[in-house]
């Protein structure tokens, strides 16, 4: 091929992939929100524009992000933003000022300012989180999902699913952060938290329909306490971890530790007469004590019918 048929071809694959990409462009302010996440303590929680739980965010490999955020807090609360996960390669146009920590790579954003995140994702693909990166503030339930997908999955399913795991501490985490880094605490033992999340709340229910794939992205999106999932007589098949797509592995169950994230395949029943339980329990092991009242595990429902009894 000659040099100017190669030329003319780099030229055309540019000119496709500058088409095929998108510019995502949200404008989200803080503020906190009240809400009673587990059903039994009302709190503040941080939500955006009002609202809580903050938003899932969805994009396409090599898509921009255009993210705009207020710092509406109306005391001297300062705040930042990162995007857990991802790169932000120079070779991809972004600059280390995205990533979000506070002090770190930018300054936090003071009160009333706005700070724009601004930055593609290039080619990184799967499952990923956004959260505040200023204290412990995402604790608090200022953190959501964040997609990158991908037309070259190298595995088919009918319907995906996003599912956060989290701990529920009842203290503000101004509160839980100076307990845990008192000189009153000098094992450095970790916070005991009041309760499990799931989806931002407890005793949540996952609609199945016979013979569907499904495709579960898990994100461990806690402060300090690792979680094991298994799910009642169905099969994990875990096929990214990270945001890396690994060889398919098959297991029955999972460990997610803080920050991570895990997507698996899973092969819905083709004739079910029950719905089945999902189990999400806390690794007592990471705990120095535990109290009585603690609840060490949750049971959340993966439901085929309506009219069938709820698994225990």
């Amino acid at each position: 091929m000659s040099f100017i048929k190669q030329l003319l071809l780099i030229v055309t694959l540019l000119r496709v992939s500058l088409v095929s990409a998108k510019v995502h462009s949200f404008n989200f302010t803080t503020g906190w929100v009240t809400a009673n996440p587990d059903g039994v303590h009302e709190r503040k929680m941080i939500g955006f524009n009002g609202h809580w739980p903050v938003p899932d965010i969805h994009v396409s490999k090599g898509d921009r992000v255009e993210l705009y955020l207020t710092n509406g807090f109306e005391d001297d609360t300062m705040t930042s933003l990162h995007f857990h996960g991802l790169f932000h390669n120079i070779s991809d146009g972004n600059s280390i000022q995205m990533d979000g920590p506070a002090m770190v790579t930018q300054c936090p954003i003071a009160p009333g300012q706005t700070y724009l995140y601004n930055f593609t994702v290039g080619d990184q693909v799967g499952t990923y989180w956004y959260h505040a990166h200023s204290g412990a503030q995402y604790g608090d339930g200022m953190r959501g999902a964040f997609i990158i997908h991908d037309d070259e999955e190298p595995f088919e399913y009918d319907e995906e699913k996003i599912i956060q795991l989290s701990e529920l501490y009842w203290k503000p985490y101004t509160t839980v952060t100076d307990e845990f880094l008192s000189r009153y605490n000098p094992t450095g033992a970790e916070p005991i938290p009041q309760n499990l999340l799931f989806n931002n709340t407890l005793n949540a229910t996952l609609d199945f329909q016979q013979g569907k794939t499904y495709l579960l992205r898990f994100i461990n999106s806690g402060l300090f306490v690792s979680q094991y999932v298994a799910l009642e007589s169905h099969d994990f098949t875990i096929v990214e971890v990270d945001g890396v797509y690994v060889k398919p592995k098959t297991t029955k169950l999972l460990y997610l530790t803080a920050g991570q994230r895990m997507s698996v395949l899973i092969k819905a029943k083709n004739n079910s007469q029950k719905n089945y339980a999902l189990m999400q329990i806390m690794d007592k092991d990471m705990l120095d004590s535990i109290p009585p009242e603690l609840v060490l595990n949750r049971t959340h429902e993966v439901s085929y019918s309506k009219k069938y009894s709820k698994p225990t």
